[in-house]
């Protein structure tokens, strides 16, 4: 028996007089009330209504009732309407600062058409997995390995002049014989931002350097990926970035010869629902505002960028350290 639909009928009567009219407040069909008020005669054992041949009126029983009746149903409509607002109210996503508006929106109109809204936050990657291990957001892109991740984005150099070349780090090596002065490495530098600031890259694009014979002023990280662009458009700097961040940027971006270098992204929140849910309704959209490709799709298929079958890993929950 729905108690609720019975209790309804219970309190329309109550106000209304007949189950006729009670029926009509209720759009549902005179037999449909009759039932349930007999379905609660059966359940609580008692009878709620003294039958005549002109009206039905209820009995001590059926009184005594209706207050707890009508407290039930005005408590079952506000839950509805707590769950209504619950379903309108955005998955929020934390997202990393450089993803570009048009993309983020893109992703978002997306959702939108499956009945899904989003609400993007943009935050440097130790901020995002901070956001989703305090439930500040519902799901965070995080930043990992590439062997651990759902999405990877290749890294690059990129500057101001165009090269159809890829990028050997032991060529920017600074001559010995070069004169000592503060500026001397200016446009031999590859420029590191936030986003990449990372033991998994940063670390890696650090040793590679090393071993090339770069200084260590040859690799510096920057607070914001603004203070990296100037340097690159007033020094004529590189910068560690993928192929559509340059592009954003107006910058030129070509690959690092012997050197595989890459960014990872994982889908984290606290729920797996919200995670399986984004996942499956905005896969692609996020993956093109993160400049990345599924991380599972074979080489060959990633290097020419078509798209395969989404296969998706299990969600991945953020850690305590997000570099442990």
């Amino acid at each position: 028996m729905d108690l609720i639909a019975a209790f309804r009928v219970l309190v329309e009567l109550d106000e209304r007089g007949t189950v006729t009219r009670a029926a009509a407040a209720l759009d549902v069909a005179q037999s449909v009330a009759s039932r349930r008020i007999l379905a609660l005669e059966r359940h609580f054992g008692a009878p709620l209504l003294e039958r005549n041949a002109r009206r039905a009126v209820l009995t001590a029983f059926g009184r005594d009732l209706v207050p707890s009746a009508r407290r039930l149903v005005r408590l079952a409509d506000e839950v509805e309407l707590d769950a209504e607002r619950a379903r309108l109210r955005p998955v929020t996503v934390a997202v990393p600062t450089g993803c570009p508006t048009r993309d983020l929106a893109v992703a978002d109109a997306a959702g939108r058409a499956v009945g899904l809204r989003l609400e993007f936050r943009t935050a440097p990657p130790l901020r995002r997995a901070e956001l989703a291990t305090t439930l500040a957001v519902r799901v965070a892109v995080l930043a990992v390995p590439a062997d651990e991740a759902a999405w990877i984005a290749e890294l690059g150099a990129a500057g101001r002049r165009p090269s159809d070349r890829p990028l050997r780090l032991d060529g920017l090596r600074t001559s010995r014989g070069a004169s000592a002065r503060r500026d001397g490495d200016a446009g031999s530098r590859i420029r590191i931002g936030p986003e990449d600031d990372l033991p998994h890259v940063r670390d890696l694009l650090t040793r590679a350097g090393y071993a090339a014979g770069l200084l260590p002023g040859q690799l510096p990280v920057d607070a914001s990926i603004t203070s990296a662009l100037a340097a690159v458009l007033a020094d004529g700097d590189l910068l560690l970035c993928t192929r559509a961040e340059a592009d954003d940027l107006g910058l030129h971006w070509r690959p690092f010869a012997g050197l595989d270098i890459a960014r990872g992204y994982a889908l984290a929140g606290d729920s797996a629902h919200d995670v399986d849910v984004v996942r499956a309704a905005v896969a692609d959209e996020l993956a093109a505002a993160l400049g990345a490709v599924d991380a599972l799709r074979p080489p060959a298929v990633r290097a020419l960028g078509v798209r395969s079958p989404a296969v998706r890993p299990p969600a991945v929950r953020p850690p305590g350290d997000p570099h442990a």
